[in-house]
């Protein structure tokens, strides 16, 4: 072992080849990982789920298992039922969490009761008992009030980011563009410069290329909320275009280039060529800016509200409410309402108050 790979392993707090000992494994069941891998693919292949989804339905699975001490899932039964509906519910995880975790296991057991090999074991009705009340499903279903940031929080935050590096300048870039589009995470971090229509102002979310939900094509456009934010970002596709020579396939929003030495170990080393391959280093960003700011930490999918406040704030004629909704990826504009624009109380009362009858 080298001396760079001993300094990685400390830097990295991982056990070294002497240490594996004091790590215990847990005792996975292997008919249960042979089983699971067969639903995986029938998810994928099958039922047109994406990798995100199918990566949520292991986890599922996983928690159920560690309940179960990894028992053959030929063992389930409507004992095991209630009393892994009561265990979620001991641990304070809230009903919605609940709700979204028995409906996936429901869904993998009712599959699994049709195959081979356990049709006589699973029964339909012992599935039936991992159902939550009908008045836990109601509270599980009820829209919470979602605080959120406003646009003049947003623009403080990015006056306040340093922009003198590249790093520093993507950062800030990438604040504004979210603000701009409301462009969910995983898209905003696949883009490649080629889908940025400077004339027409519209990015183009291509689903061959682009991680969109749903694979749709999504016509984003730069919304007129900040000339100040659209500035920055336009500033920035300058900076890729002049400055660091990129290609029409290079990322708009390139990944940290990371270099190693004995010295000082791994450090950010400008810029690379190459999308993240998460959206976690987006979110991180985040998280830092808002916290420099000295505001409230606000995750990048929070933005879509900020701008649903603005569309009503803005009090658009229906056909702009509609071109709006269009351009985060809405086919119809009641999705844009109901998940994005419940009003709060004091917005409520600021709207009935002038119609009151005295």
């Amino acid at each position: 072992m080298t001396h760079l790979m001993l300094f990685i392993f400390q830097r990295q707090k991982i056990p070294t080849i002497y240490k594996k000992r004091e790590y215990i494994m847990p005792k996975k069941n292997a008919q249960n990982e042979t089983v699971k891998r067969r639903y995986f693919d029938f998810l994928k292949h099958a039922d047109g789920k994406s990798e995100p989804t199918i990566r949520m339905v292991e986890k599922t699975l996983l928690r159920f298992e560690n309940f179960t001490k990894f028992a053959n899932f030929k063992s389930f039964d409507q004992k095991q039922a209630i009393a892994y509906k009561t265990d979620l519910a001991e641990r304070g995880l809230a009903k919605a969490t609940i709700l979204s975790d028995v409906t996936k296991l429901k869904r993998f057991l009712k599959w699994l009761s049709r195959q081979d090999g356990y049709k006589r074991q699973i029964k339909f009705n012992d599935v039936e008992y991992l159902s939550m009340s009908d008045k836990d499903v109601r509270a599980a279903n009820s829209p919470l009030e979602k605080d959120f940031p406003t646009l003049a929080m947003v623009e403080d935050v990015i006056v306040k980011m340093p922009h003198s590096t590249p790093i520093e300048k993507r950062n800030r870039a990438l604040v504004a563009a979210c603000a701009l589009t409301g462009i969910r995470a995983s898209a905003m971090t696949s883009l490649k410069l080629k889908h940025f229509q400077k004339r027409r102002m519209l990015i183009v979310q291509d689903p061959r290329e682009v991680k969109t939900k749903f694979s749709k094509l999504i016509n984003s456009f730069i919304l007129p909320i900040s000339p100040n934010l659209s500035a920055i970002f336009l500033d920035w596709i300058t900076y890729l275009e002049t400055e660091l020579l990129c290609s029409p396939n290079d990322p708009m929003f390139p990944k940290t280039q990371l270099t190693c030495s004995l010295e000082t170990g791994f450090q950010a080393d400008g810029l690379s060529r190459k999308h993240w391959t998460t959206s976690t280093p987006m979110r991180v960003i985040f998280k830092r800016a808002f916290a420099q700011a000295g505001l409230p930490s606000y995750p990048p999918h929070l933005f879509r509200n900020m701008l649903v406040k603005e569309m009503y704030d803005r009090e658009l004629s229906i056909p702009e409410f509609k071109a709006w909704s269009m351009s985060l990826g809405h086919e119809s504009a009641m999705t844009t309402l109901t998940s994005y624009g419940k009003l709060s109380v004091h917005d409520m009362e600021n709207l009935i108050k002038p119609n009151r009858a005295m």
